[in-house]
């Protein structure tokens, strides 16, 4: 399976692996999330209008961030070796963890904007691991890549629509490139490195969400990417 992920990796920017989490385990994954939001706040939870009271379903389902700071089954989570097997394969390295997430995207949720995740972390290479805990499609936000955008090196951001995104910044699309949403099944595990665009609409369900899991891991050979705000989206005010 490793060398057809490489394969599609190489060549599009991303690959799925499919059914890589049983339900069983994706179950889990996702109530377990659901019962720690319910607790109330937690360290760089972010997302929500704090405008729009509870008009921004963001406002009570924010995203979470770095959970393996203080969550001891996500310590365990982020080290599993079908994640980690996988992205050492696909940046020829070693990999150490660089950050976990939680999505939870309720029904009426913003989605993010087309971006880089170069564009906010400065190492290269790394990738993400993003474990679907939902069936993901059109409807309630599927995530949408770029397809071959990762040969373009790092871009440059603009201002994104907040009212369509829940971050403030988005990449620059290349002329010519178009992009293409990508159907998951929960379980299912998007696997992309940080030079393709990637990002993903609003959920225009009444009833579904789309959480999703994320590990993004570093080569342990990197290469620092040089200070430039026009690829950077913390440049953006």
């Amino acid at each position: 399976m490793h060398e057809k992920l490489l394969k599609e990796f190489e060549a599009q920017g991303y690959c799925v692996a499919r059914g890589l989490f049983s339900p069983a385990e994706v179950a889990e994954i996702r109530d377990h999330y659901m019962a720690l939001r319910k607790t109330g706040p937690k360290p760089g939870d972010m997302g929500g209008d704090k405008t729009k009271g509870p008009n921004d379903p963001l406002n009570q389902f924010p995203r979470m961030i770095n959970m393996h700071a203080w969550d001891e089954k996500t310590k365990n989570w982020m080290l599993d070796s079908r994640l980690t097997g996988i992205c050492k394969k696909l940046v020829n390295d070693d990999v150490k963890l660089n950050q976990t997430m939680l999505y939870f995207k309720p029904p009426g949720a913003r989605g993010q904007a087309l971006h880089q995740d170069n564009q906010y972390i400065r190492h290269f290479p790394i990738i993400a691991a993003w474990v679907a805990l939902d069936d993901c499609d059109e409807e309630n936000g599927q995530m949408t890549m770029v397809p071959g955008s990762q040969k373009k090196g790092i871009l440059p951001v603009e201002k994104a629509d907040l009212s369509v995104s829940f971050t403030n910044g988005q990449s620059i699309i290349p002329e010519g490139m178009e992009e293409t949403g990508v159907p998951m099944k929960a379980g299912d595990v998007l696997f992309f490195g940080g030079f393709v665009i990637h990002g993903s609409r609003p959920n225009k369900t009444k009833d579904r969400f789309r959480r999703s899991f994320i590990c993004h891991y570093e080569a342990v050979n990197v290469t620092p990417l040089p200070a430039d705000p026009a690829t950077m989206m913390a440049a953006l005010v």
